[in-house]
C-alpha cells in the first residue's frame, strides 16, 4: 500500500481560506503541534483480482501486519497561528488532487468540511472533521471513498495531536 496515502492526510487537517465568515476557530493554541495520522484503506476486490498474485500477497500482507492499516502511523510537526486557525480546513498543500471544499459546520469545538476530489482514477468524496478535546488537543478524522471502474475504494483516516509549545522554532506556519 503506498505509504503516502496516511502521510498526505495530514493535509487534510491543515487550515485554507473558505468562506471566512462562517469560520469559527478551533479553541486550539496557536504553537507546534505534534500530529500523528493513521489512515486505512479498503482496496475493490476487482482491483485486488486484476493485480499480479505477487503483488497481492505482498500488499495483503503489509496490510495483515499492520492491523488492518493502510499505512503505518506517520507523525509531522505542524505549525498552528491565530491567522491559520481562523481558516477552516484544507487540502490544498497535495497539489496532485483537484479538489473542492465546502463548509459544513464550524464551532470552536469542531469544524466539518466535505471534500471531492477530481483525479484520472475517480472522484474522492467524503467528510473530515475536527474536534478540540481541550486547548492543547484535537483530534480528527477523514471517511473518502471513489468510485471507479474497479468498484468502490474507502479511505478512513484518523488524527490525533499533542501541543509542543508556543515557539514554532524553524517549522514553517500552516
Amino acid at each position: 500500500m503506498r505509504r503516502d496515502v496516511g502521510i498526505a492526510a495530514v493535509a487534510l487537517m491543515l487550515p485554507m481560506a473558505a468562506a471566512a465568515a462562517d469560520i469559527k476557530p478551533l479553541a486550539v493554541k496557536p504553537g507546534l503541534w505534534e500530529v500523528t495520522v493513521t489512515s486505512k484503506v479498503q482496496l475493490p476486490e476487482q482491483m485486488l483480482a486484476q493485480m499480479p498474485p505477487e503483488r497481492r500477497e505482498q500488499i495483503e500482507a503489509t496490510m495483515a501486519a499492520r492491523g488492518g492499516q493502510g499505512s503505518a502511523p506517520g507523525v509531522v510537526k505542524m505549525c498552528l497561528t491565530k491567522d491559520s486557525l481562523s481558516r477552516a480546513l484544507n487540502l490544498g498543500a497535495d497539489a496532485r488532487q483537484n479538489c473542492e471544499r465546502k463548509l459544513f459546520s464550524s464551532s470552536p469545538a469542531k469544524q466539518e468540511v466535505d471534500v471531492e476530489c477530481t483525479q484520472p482514477n475517480g472522484k474522492f468524496a467524503g467528510r473530515m472533521t475536527v474536534e478540540a478535546l481541550s486547548p492543547e488537543s484535537f483530534k480528527g478524522s477523514m471517511q473518502m471513498t471513489r468510485e471507479g471502474g474497479m468498484g468502490l475504494m474507502k479511505i478512513n483516516v484518523a488524527v490525533s495531536t499533542k501541543y509542543l509549545g508556543p515557539d514554532c522554532g524553524d517549522v514553517k506556519p500552516r
